[in-house]
């Protein structure tokens, strides 16, 4: 069993997901900092590794992005810190072959990003969902697993040739929405470089009320890459999503601890704060409309909340 769940941090741009209603024109302290800038205040707070929002990277200007490779190389370098992910959220799953094509070619495009600079995996949920938005409405289940497992096959073999992972998020709202669609889309998919990413505000809101927290955890096993942290509530929608500051929500973080530790996850655990966008009842921020946009509390404060429950270096 591992007593080490390697703690990393990810790092976020300005208004990640664009005009996206449910996340807003979102804005955080760290928003306009460089990223070689953001993986040294990671690293001054002890954490083990860092994950990057891909729209942080493509704000890249074409012109500075070899200078910034290098400069997120020699941060990586100077202050040991690993790059676990890619964060690439992109469409898969649409009626609409253009949008579709778009966010295959997006996705490799991440993982050359990966490449370049050194990430490990780049992870998406399956975009643009199925159940919200509903397009069931617009196409058959059986056409919409079919995109899945074709998508997933075609950046998985491009992935392959970079020497990268791909890592798929179980999350609300899209087809793989439990445990049993997420081993279904392995079995399908048949790569051996495509993993699990458990988004652990996920979990407790979707999986939970079908099996149990470690039963789920046990039955991805091996195949999970990068977990997601963070705590939520859920509203009676389909999405189920508003992240809330650790401890307001229905996360049982010990419970999450003991359950990765039994499988001997060795990825890292990467603290998602997605708070700081637009809240309310159908925002993904907090429920009360004001959250936390300081990324330098947020890295302080959620690194020692997580510690008293079992995660990050424990064995001091």
């Amino acid at each position: 069993m591992s007593n080490h769940l390697k703690l990393s941090f990810e790092i976020w741009p300005n208004m990640p997901w664009g005009r996206l209603e449910i996340a807003g024109p979102a804005w955080n302290s760290w928003g306009d900092k460089s990223l070689e800038w953001c993986i040294r205040q990671i690293a001054s707070y002890g954490y083990e590794g860092f994950d990057v929002i891909y729209p942080k990277i493509q704000e890249i200007l074409p012109h500075e992005y070899d200078d910034t490779v290098k400069k997120v190389r020699k941060a990586m370098d100077e202050t040991g810190l690993a790059f676990s992910s890619i964060g690439c959220h992109t469409t898969f799953v649409t009626p609409r072959y253009f949008d579709r094509d778009a966010g295959i070619a997006k996705f490799k495009k991440a993982i050359d990003a990966a490449s370049d600079m050194g990430a490990g995996t780049v992870v998406t949920l399956i975009g643009d969902g199925y159940y919200d938005p509903p397009l069931y409405n617009l196409m058959t289940r059986k056409e919409a697993w079919h995109q899945v497992v074709t998508a997933t096959q075609e950046v998985a073999d491009y992935a392959k040739t970079k020497g990268i992972d791909v890592s798929i998020e179980l999350i609300q709202g899209t087809i793989i929405n439990n445990i049993d669609d997420m081993l279904k889309l392995f079995e399908l998919v048949d790569r051996p470089n495509v993993y699990a990413c458990v988004d652990v505000g996920t979990f407790y809101t979707t999986v939970k009320p079908r099996m149990p927290i470690k039963e789920a955890i046990r039955k991805l096993g091996d195949r999970i890459r990068v977990t997601h942290v963070k705590d939520e509530v859920g509203f009676p929608n389909i999405m189920q999503s508003q992240h809330v500051w650790f401890g307001a929500g229905f996360v049982d973080f010990r419970e999450m601890a003991e359950a990765l530790k039994e499988v001997n996850f060795q990825g890292y655990n990467s603290v998602e704060w997605e708070g700081f966008q637009t809240g309310g009842l159908y925002g993904v921020g907090d429920p009360s409309g004001v959250s936390m946009t300081d990324f330098d509390r947020v890295a302080e404060e959620s690194k020692e909340y997580l510690e008293e429950f079992g995660w990050g270096k424990q064995d001091k």
